[in-house]
């Protein structure tokens, strides 16, 4: 009798999601808690130190992943790691919610 475990799916701890709305859709991005407010202040550079996957999602805590045409039309781009630094910008206004 062998039990069934999933290897697909990745478990994110110590998580804080960072919410965006553009372009009508909800975005969402896995961020480390203590490295986010470090980010927003300018003190940490390195956006992979703040990011625990590269992935933008539309819900962090089921695994749904945006789908490119929405990524494209929401932000002029499919690259996720420039999308993510969009997150920080004082123009595009970010609701932090922190998840245990």
């Amino acid at each position: 009798m062998s039990i069934f475990t999933p290897t697909n799916q990745i478990r994110l701890t110590n998580v804080a999601v960072v919410r965006m709305k553009k372009g009508g859709k909800r975005f969402e991005i896995a961020c480390y808690k203590n490295k986010v407010v470090s980010w927003r202040s300018g003190a940490e550079k390195d956006l992979d130190e703040v990011l625990q996957t590269h992935s933008v999602f539309v819900n962090v805590s089921k695994g749904q992943t945006a789908k490119k045409d929405d990524l494209i039309k929401a932000f002029g781009t499919e690259d996720q790691t420039e999308i993510s630094s969009y997150f920080r910008s004082p123009t595009h206004p970010y609701r932090p919610c922190f998840l245990f």
